[in-house]
């Protein structure tokens, strides 16, 4: 089961410490990356025609206090709105790239440490722990299902599985929601499988591997709050 790139999209979270052992000696990532590009893209098509850019924009810039013009508001609801399904189908290129820059990342930083990984088995392991953001999207089908819209309110996330979901209120500010939404079940899940992949893959301690991912996932749950403070 963990010799097949099948069986390891299982594998991965029914046993994925062998599984990722399995990965070191025989990397595979075309599945992996297959079904994530593919269940993106069938989420993101079911969700467009329901996206109400008109609320989550002026509401957005309501919160962030900028003041803009109603004629620049009114073109940028009109952009996003052509825009959503291009967008949406852009996926299919824009989710292996995205898969692939963010393997750049451990990859540097365990070479850095004297690993002699190479970036295939980063890219293998990348594909496989991100699995777990597949699940959060095939859970989110219903939710998506039983709403007309989808609008501001849903800026924490389709689920509640963070904690964003149940304390932010409308006047809390932007960065400390983006931390908020950051705690998230399925994020921590795939945390956790990039430290036991990169612990086999990097043939480091757990404690090396923990703590580059750990100080990885920090700087771009950084990322995300400095970027939620420029644009609300």
């Amino acid at each position: 089961m963990h010799d097949s790139a099948f069986g390891r999209l299982f594998g991965v979270f029914f046993s994925p410490g062998q599984t990722f052992r399995s990965i070191a000696a025989r990397p595979t990532f075309g599945a992996a990356l297959l079904v994530i590009v593919l269940v993106s893209l069938g989420v993101g098509l079911l969700a467009a025609p329901r996206m109400d850019y008109e609320d989550i924009i002026r509401k957005q810039v309501a919160k962030s206090g900028r003041d803009v013009p109603q004629e620049q508001l009114d073109k940028q609801i009109e952009v996003m709105k052509k825009a959503r399904t291009p967008l949406t189908i852009a996926q299919v290129f824009l989710v292996p790239i995205f898969v692939c820059l963010l393997t750049l990342f451990p990859w540097v930083a365990f070479k850095l440490m004297g690993s002699e990984i190479d970036y295939l088995r980063s890219l293998s392991v990348t594909a496989h722990a991100w699995l777990p953001q597949v699940v959060m999207a095939l859970l989110s089908i219903p939710v998506i299902l039983s709403r007309p819209s989808l609008g501001y309110e849903m800026r924490n996330g389709l689920l509640k599985s963070n904690l964003g979901a149940f304390v932010s209120t409308p006047e809390m500010s932007a960065p400390l929601t983006a931390v908020l939404s950051s705690l998230d079940v399925f994020s921590l899940w795939t945390l956790i499988l990039f430290i036991l992949g990169f612990k086999e893959v990097a043939k480091v301690s757990m404690a090396k591997a923990a703590g580059t991912m750990i100080v990885l996932w920090l700087l771009f749950v950084g990322i995300k709050v400095g970027f939620s403070a420029v644009f609300g």
